[in-house]
């Protein structure tokens, strides 16, 4: 839906927009890092002179360099032909029913929109199976996009009505329970419940390290939000939109949906200053780590998991000791996020602070 969103402005807002990425993924990245490591060293100090205490920090350290262990593709090649072959036929089928009136109302609409989402998940399915160094660099969510646009683009021109390319992505979010769009978000739910089945799996690391996974949720969350608003006002960003919508670049995208929701932001602009953030922080999370000298593992996928979410815990696969940890964080941090602005009064001061 992003092309039917205001733009971003001048290159000036351009640049604005690129230094609250880039400047806030570093403050969650080193802070929350940093957080970890402090609370360890407190701990580990308590534990030096009473070997009962409860609250220990239990982590390896992380060896960057480990071999990346191939892995097979994420779907079978057979799952985008048969995406592909159900998408072509529905589009036709759709388009030929806007030509006559023997059919019911509801059927061309629920043919174009079937024929969008298959689209989209052949698209999605498709960029995923790419080669993982392209992967790395463009993500799926880019390449789907990209991919669906280009589709809709294609069946404007082909369209037997004269439907334009906005139209069509006009049609892809209805509010009706058959909207391409509207079958998609309906998955959203799901989604988020599925981050509390990977903390459900991982529940003995985190009570064993609650401490620093405390000290990293409370800084990734309370530091990303309020420390976005913060920067967003100091730079003076001339949309309010714009503004509102950068305030859950380091959250996982369907917990910046709602919180784009929430506090009146554009969800389209929220999802791409998300992925944005994410792909920064994928290709360069470890570099800069490295060059702080921030070697231990909880530290590491605490801080990526807080600073760039599912795209910069995907990109630590290959740290074994610290990957859970980034999935951790990344579940967690969005969580925080949402309850914090789901109170009225945190919100309200949230708003204050982005807007003025």
């Amino acid at each position: 839906m992003l092309p039917l969103s205001a733009g971003l402005g001048s290159s000036i807002e351009v640049l604005k927009v690129v230094t609250v990425i880039i400047g806030g993924f570093l403050f969650s990245l080193l802070s929350t890092s940093g957080a970890v490591i402090a609370t360890q060293n407190i701990f580990s100090n308590k534990n030096d002179s009473n070997d009962d205490g409860g609250n220990d920090i239990s982590v390896s350290s992380a060896s960057p360099t480990s071999e990346l262990k191939p892995k097979p593709k994420p779907f079978s090649p057979d799952t985008v032909k048969t995406l592909s072959v159900g998408a072509a036929p529905t589009g036709i089928l759709g388009n030929l029913a806007l030509r006559t009136t023997m059919v019911p109302p509801i059927l061309p609409p629920f043919l174009l929109s079937a024929h969008m989402l298959l689209t989209t998940l052949a698209a999605f399915v498709f960029g995923s199976n790419l080669p993982p160094s392209f992967v790395k660099i463009c993500h799926p969510l880019v390449t789907c996009t990209s991919l669906t646009w280009i589709v809709a683009f294609l069946s404007s021109v082909l369209s037997s009505t004269g439907a334009s390319f906005l139209s069509i992505l006009s049609s892809y979010r209805t509010g009706t329970p058959y909207g391409a769009g509207d079958i998609l978000l309906s998955l959203l739910g799901p989604s988020v419940l599925a981050l509390s089945c990977q903390m459900y799996d991982r529940r003995k690391l985190v009570r064993d390290n609650l401490s620093g996974v405390g000290a990293a949720i409370l800084t990734g969350s309370v530091g990303g939000l309020f420390g976005t608003a913060f920067l967003v006002r100091l730079l003076r960003m001339a949309d309010p939109v714009l503004r509102l919508s950068l305030l859950s670049r380091n959250i996982t995208s369907p917990l910046a949906m709602a919180i784009a929701g929430l506090v009146g932001a554009d969800p389209s602009l929220a999802v791409t200053m998300v992925v944005v953030t994410g792909l920064f922080g994928a290709n360069f999370g470890a570099s800069i780590l490295d060059a702080f000298g921030v070697q231990n593992a909880a530290a590491r996928g605490l801080g990526i998991g807080a600073a760039a979410h599912g795209l910069g815990t995907a990109a630590f696969a290959n740290e074994e000791d610290a990957f859970p940890f980034a999935a951790i964080a990344m579940a967690l941090t969005a969580s925080a996020c949402t309850v914090l602005v789901s109170v009225p009064v945190v919100k309200n001061v949230l708003l204050k602070i982005a807007l003025g």
